[in-house]
């Protein structure tokens, strides 16, 4: 297809002709048609709030999605999530400046913790066995921004599985320790190429312990997501936490 780079560039580049368009039309029930139109116009109104750091405008966009039956987390992993990654994608080509990609991770941070309140209040049915399931959720040494790894965390408690967040900076040995409580599933996240090196060296700590004392390794995130570290030997590498299994 003759692609050069940069091969992470997933901005639209082609479309379609008239004909090919009217046949690839969806088919969607007009009430199912219509909520999704909704939905994309919520995004692009709490998309518009956060460039302007609007939180108040944010809290009624939030509360009228809720009202329209879309459920708290889904806000976080359908709108709040793609909106971070277009962000970073927007600094990243100089669209953005720091500042601003500062200023707009600043204002989801105060949606998550809103949406956080929405899903403590709602949350009210007695949690399931998988709830046991012992989850350890970190960034990789060097990746400073929490707000993906809590939308994670949250994200996990939509599914009544419990997860701790654990703080990666404090050094490989302190956080191997941490790991004592022999956790299953143990989840990085990955921002940068260059936190791969962090990551391999906590990985391969926990690799040298007995087999049955390992966690389970998945490493998600930025890096990963648009394909930007080669595999790590032990490590599932994930692109979508919707996709993953937890038994």
């Amino acid at each position: 297809m003759a692609e050069v780079l940069e091969y992470d560039d997933f901005s639209l580049t082609h479309g379609m002709c008239a004909e090919c368009e009217a046949k690839s039309r969806p088919s969607l029930p007009k009430p199912e048609f219509d909520h999704a139109v909704f939905l994309r116009e919520i995004f692009r109104k709490l998309f518009n709030a956060g460039k302007r750091n609007d939180f108040e405008a944010a809290q009624q966009i939030v509360d009228d999605a809720i009202t329209a039956n879309c459920r708290p987390v889904d806000i976080l992993i359908g709108m709040i999530a793609p909106m971070l990654y277009q962000i970073g994608e927007d600094w990243k080509r100089g669209v953005l400046s720091v500042d601003g990609e500062h200023r707009f991770t600043a204002f989801c941070e105060r949606v998550c913790d809103l949406i956080a309140d929405k899903m403590k209040a709602k949350n009210t049915a007695p949690p399931t066995p998988s709830s046991k399931i012992p989850v350890i959720l970190i960034n990789a040494p060097g990746n400073r921004h929490n707000l993906a790894i809590r939308i994670l965390a949250l994200w996990l408690e939509s599914q009544r599985i419990k997860a701790r967040i654990a703080d990666s900076e404090l050094g490989s040995e302190t956080l191997v320790a941490q790991l004592a409580t022999r956790p299953k599933l143990l989840l990085i996240s990955m921002a940068l190429t260059e936190q791969s090196e962090g990551v391999e060296e906590i990985v391969n700590r926990i690799l040298a312990w007995p087999k049955l004392l390992q966690p389970r390794i998945i490493v998600g995130g930025y890096a990963v997501k648009v394909g930007l570290v080669s595999p790590i030997p032990g490590v599932e590498m994930t692109a979508d936490i919707q996709a993953l299994k937890f038994t």
